[in-house]
């Protein structure tokens, strides 16, 4: 995420929840623009297409064919080599946006920092006001919610409204939560409704990434621009050492006293998670960022230094 130094940062009231309020002002908040167009950010400006076309940007050239318009021939080109060459565009159109937030039960969590569910619901809102702001059609879902939280893109302020809404609803403490749905099954659904030339925010922990959500994922990139946003607390990288943790739930709980052996499967089990992830980097117009409960660029002081 690109920030300004001096831009101030909300934070919100409590840790493990936000309010209404807080989501709606953030509307307020511009964080700065980067310099790159390709770097992640939730605040862009006009959006370049990977179709090639009569637009703004300059992209490539290829050899002249009949029918092509003699006004986009490259005549400096043409001069040195003696060849006609026609010059590509890459469009600069307006594109829907998609921001898919998870807020299942492991998501409100944190061990130090904010909850993920917070992180979530604010890097959603922020997403959500800065689409609306540019112009764009935006819409989105909430995973873990019991009622259907499903936005279909639009322009419609109103439905922008009430997506927010859910997201501060879903974050409270007494919302109830609901597990049903993985996030293959709400991937394999966007496949579906999603057309080309989105652009997919999902935030979310990946706790139930596998092969098959990486196959959604590189199928939806085939077509769509993708923004994915992990979001993790210090314990899932690894267990507490030496001592033993007991943690407690709504309705259960549970003792973390790990020998070294176990220490090593929990840590190489969340490296391959995070390996899958940054294999899907390497896609084109794929973007991933990795969120820290304790250490993030949200609500970080300015004097934090740069993002990550």
């Amino acid at each position: 995420m690109i920030l300004a130094d001096n831009s101030p940062r909300p934070v919100p009231a409590a840790r493990h929840f936000v309010t209404l309020d807080e989501l709606i002002s953030l509307r307020h908040w511009p964080p700065a623009r980067g310099k790159s167009r390709e770097r992640m950010a939730i605040r862009d400006g006009h959006h370049l297409s990977h179709i090639r076309g009569r637009g703004m940007e300059y992209d490539d050239v290829r050899e002249y064919q009949p029918g092509d318009d003699i006004r986009h021939l490259d005549w400096r080109l043409m001069a040195r080599t003696g060849e006609a060459h026609t010059k590509l565009y890459r469009e600069e159109r307006e594109r829907p946006v998609f921001v898919l937030t998870d807020l299942r039960t492991p998501m409100h969590f944190a061990t130090r920092g904010h909850f993920k569910s917070v992180l979530a619901a604010y890097g959603a809102a922020l997403a959500l006001w800065t689409t609306l702001a540019n112009g764009d059609r935006v819409g989105g879902q909430l995973l873990g919610s019991d009622a259907s939280n499903l936005f279909r893109p639009s322009g419609n302020r109103q439905q922008v409204m009430g997506l927010v809404a859910a997201l501060a609803n879903a974050t409270a403490a007494q919302a109830p939560r609901s597990d049903n749905g993985s996030l293959g099954d709400a991937l394999a659904a966007a496949e579906r409704y999603l057309s080309s030339g989105t652009l997919l925010y999902l935030f979310s922990d990946f706790h139930d990434v596998d092969a098959a959500v990486q196959q959604h994922l590189m199928r939806l990139a085939q077509r769509c621009e993708l923004k994915l946003v992990l979001i993790s607390d210090p314990l899932e990288q690894q267990l507490p050492q030496g001592k033993r943790y007991r943690f407690f739930g709504r309705d259960r709980e549970l003792t973390v006293d790990a020998d070294a052996d176990q220490q090593q499967r929990y840590q190489a089990q969340f490296g391959r998670r995070l390996a899958l992830l940054e294999q899907l980097h390497k896609l084109r117009g794929v973007e991933f960022a990795h969120w820290h409960t304790d250490q993030h660029p949200l609500f970080r002081p300015p004097s934090a230094g740069g993002d990550r």
